[in-house]
């Protein structure tokens, strides 16, 4: 049986051909991960589907499925027991009514809405690069354009936005065991952040979405204070990780298909459909959570006992051939793209709408700006994320107009 590496650099640079050969070997391959350890993968686009939308089969609570903890663990610290309440890890009921109490912001009305402050921001952080020459795109914009526009969603305040992104940093760095026991100081910071916000909120309601989830109502239900502190936090993470990866595979990307980008820069309406092929392509989010099998069954050809982990591989079920048509090659025009970069059945990204749109927004001011961008290092030298399940580079390096930029002395 062949062996699959996803957790190398190498595979970080050059996916696909380990892709391909998991959707060959699928619908289901098991593979080896840091801290969950050994699960059924489904690799192959139906069998994605199968795990994704068959909520009668699988859960997301461990609970649900005979386990004696949520997450299929032995043991795990009260803080991410508290986590362990947001809409991301519960089934239905729980995750419908969690969720129809949040959606509101997230719907796309909204997001059009937002979508000349999220051109302020990208234009003022293309500005600020200009002004302090730095070259890395990851630290001058893929990373900050989606924290501004989260934070300016929830409504944080100006001054406690730096500590605030701080311990965010920590928390997101996580790759190992030992990582996620000493994340624990800034996790507590945060919750005991986040409950002192939301106890002002309640006194003094302030424009952001923070109040808008203490307010929240549906069907004479509100979300419970711990409730509260774990949609936020998983909101503040899912709604910068993802699109600071989605905007740097996608610039390098684009810098290295140039046709693709003298085409797109041609004409931006081309913006909606470029950005479903860019997540397919690219997969930042290469997997989901874990689900549980709720009850010994067969599913296309592999048996499964009840309490058993399966995790769906979005980025191979992106290059399955049988749903994409010649899946290794980037093609802007796809007409037909059901990419799985946000997952999909009950659980898809709440988030979908704001990062497609500051993705958008994002590439088409930076090569308005700088049409010529280029790599400011050799391809081979750049660095990708360690972290297991994400694919993002560490820095982007830029040539802008043809000049390597250099940052200034300190």
């Amino acid at each position: 049986m062949a062996r699959f590496d996803i957790t190398s650099e190498a595979f970080k640079r050059e996916p696909h051909d380990t892709l391909s050969a998991l959707v060959e070997a699928g619908p289901f391959v098991d593979l080896k991960i840091p801290i969950l350890g050994k699960m059924a993968f489904a690799t192959q686009f139906d069998a994605a589907m199968h795990v994704l939308k068959d909520k009668r089969l699988f859960a997301v609570d461990g609970r649900n499925a005979g386990l004696k903890s949520q997450f299929g663990l032995r043991w795990l610290p009260k803080t991410f027991q508290l986590l362990g309440k947001n809409m991301l890890t519960q089934d239905d009921p729980d995750h419908r009514r969690l969720r129809k109490l949040a959606d509101g912001p997230f719907r796309a009305i909204e997001i059009d809405a937002l979508r000349p402050a999220i051109t302020t921001l990208a234009d003022q952080l293309i500005d600020d690069m200009e002004r302090s020459e730095s070259p890395d795109l990851i630290e001058g914009f893929c990373r900050p354009l989606p924290l501004m526009v989260i934070c300016e969603l929830l409504g944080l305040p100006l001054d406690d936005r730096p500590r605030f992104m701080r311990w965010m940093e920590n928390v997101t760095n996580a790759k190992s065991v030992i990582s996620m026991v000493t994340l624990l100081p800034s996790l507590r910071k945060i919750m005991s952040y986040l409950r002192a916000e939301v106890e002002r909120r309640r006194i003094d309601p302030a424009p952001g979405l923070i109040t808008k989830l203490v307010q929240a109502e549906a069907d004479g239900d509100r979300l419970s204070e711990d409730e509260l502190l774990a949609n936020i936090f998983v909101l503040f993470v899912a709604g910068h990780e993802t699109t600071t990866h989605l905007l740097s595979t996608s610039v390098l990307t684009l810098i290295q298909q140039t046709d693709v980008r003298e085409a797109l820069c041609a004409d931006w309406s081309l913006a909606r459909g470029a950005v479903d092929e860019l997540m397919r392509y690219n997969s930042p989010v290469q997997m989901t959570k874990p689900r549980f099998v709720r009850e010994d069954t067969e599913l296309l050809g592999r048996t499964f006992r009840k309490g058993d982990k399966v995790m769906v591989m979005l980025a191979a079920a992106n290059m399955d051939p049988h749903e994409f048509e010649n899946p290794d090659v980037f093609d802007i025009h796809r007409e037909k793209n059901r990419q799985m970069g946000f997952g999909g059945g009950m659980h898809l990204c709440l988030g979908i709408h704001l990062a497609k749109a500051e993705a958008e927004i994002g590439l088409e001011r930076l090569f308005k700006r700088w049409p010529d961008l280029a790599l400011g290092v050799e391809a081979s030298s750049l660095r990708w994320l360690g972290r297991t399940g994400l694919r993002g580079l560490t820095s982007l390096p830029l040539s802008i107009n043809g000049a390597q930029v250099i940052p200034k002395a300190a």
